[in-house]
């Protein structure tokens, strides 16, 4: 299990640079002389090509681009941007605000400079510019953080398991007990959703021969979450977009941490595809169909159905009525059919 651990990541500096990206060499000069009377250092580009070959050399922490150019337009290279350079704040200039409106909740925008604008309102992009840097950079330590206290959580997790097998404990019955001493909430919603799985399995006519795998997997499906920082689990709000990458390695490391036992590792690429989507989509391997081990896809029923049905730190449950309208919507994108009609039999009999 010492393999688990992992090394830790580089800080990110932050830079005082503006890249200016425009077509009319007016605009640049101008611009260019705002920026510097800002105490910022200017670099200009005449097209979206020559900014992303001067990207290539360094990087920049605001880019100040005009939409209407020769070639590739200020929004492709705002999405490159987004792509290559995440944490480069990105301002848009242009005359053509109906452009605006199509594009701007598909890319992170600091501000928009509607031309003409004069120098005060530049000066007050290019704030908005570095505050938005400045929250991106935080957001950057902060998932930093996370992932470090990821790291020293499964190291405290392999330590305790090796010890209590050592001592001559079985496997299942050590994660188990670990499982219900640190997260009592998590390891009782696995127990729920494999009694759900197992369920299922009979009404399909298949528990026996899914026998151990479908236990297992079910049960420790979320075994990876033990390694979860603590703000993340009790978090009363939903997640942010890096915070939820964080919280979805708890898949992996649940398979891994199977993957390194000598019992239950047969039931590792179970957990591991337990969040893959029938549809595509999923994670962490955006499987589908068949593809999806058929234990995972039972599993992923139970789990979401339960999910909803129970409280979390951040929602409340709702009602089993419309916990099913959201797995009946959800199949076939997310759920395989045949086992939603199988999971809705039983339901209605009870």
């Amino acid at each position: 299990m010492a393999a688990l651990l992992r090394g830790r990541n580089a800080p990110v500096t932050p830079l005082t640079s503006v890249l200016i990206v425009d077509d009319e060499p007016a605009v640049r000069d101008l611009m260019s002389r705002w920026v510097t009377s800002l105490g910022l250092r200017p670099q200009t580009a005449s097209t979206a090509d020559e900014a992303l070959a001067s990207l290539r050399l360094r990087h920049y922490d605001l880019a100040v681009i005009d939409v209407m150019m020769p070639g590739h337009d200020g929004l492709w290279l705002a999405a490159e941007l987004r792509r290559e350079h995440p944490h480069t704040a990105v301002i848009v200039a242009t005359a053509y605000t109906e452009l605006l409106e199509a594009e701007a909740p598909r890319t992170p925008i600091a501000d928009f400079l509607i031309k003409p604008f004069h120098r005060e309102r530049f000066a007050l992009a290019v704030d908005r510019g570095r505050q938005w840097r400045k929250q991106a950079l935080e957001e950057v330590h902060w998932h930093a953080l996370l992932s470090i206290e990821l790291r020293d959580r499964v190291a405290q997790i392999v330590h305790a398991f090796d010890a209590r097998v050592a001592a001559g404990g079985r496997e299942a019955d050590v994660l188990a007990a670990l499982f219900v001493e640190r997260m009592p909430d998590v390891a009782a919603h696995g127990e729920r959703v494999a009694r759900y799985a197992h369920s299922v399995a009979r009404e399909l006519d298949v528990d026996r021969a899914l026998g151990a795998d479908l236990d297992i997997a079910a049960r420790f499906h979320d075994i990876g979450k033990l390694a979860m920082p603590d703000a993340l689990m009790s978090k009363p709000s939903p997640l942010t977009p890096g915070e939820l990458s964080i919280m979805r390695q708890h898949v992996e490391l649940g398979a891994e941490i199977l993957d390194a036992t000598q019992s239950l590792a047969f039931a590792a690429p179970s957990v591991r595809a337990s969040h893959e989507w029938f549809g595509g989509g999923g994670y962490p391997h955006q499987l589908a169909g068949i593809a999806i081990p058929f234990v995972s896809r039972i599993v992923a029923v139970a789990d979401a159905y339960d999910a909803m049905t129970q409280d979390r730190a951040y929602r409340q449950s709702i009602d089993a009525s419309d916990a099913v309208a959201e797995i009946l919507r959800c199949t076939p994108s997310q759920f395989d059919p045949e086992i939603v009609d199988a999971f809705l039999g039983l339901l209605g009999r009870h």
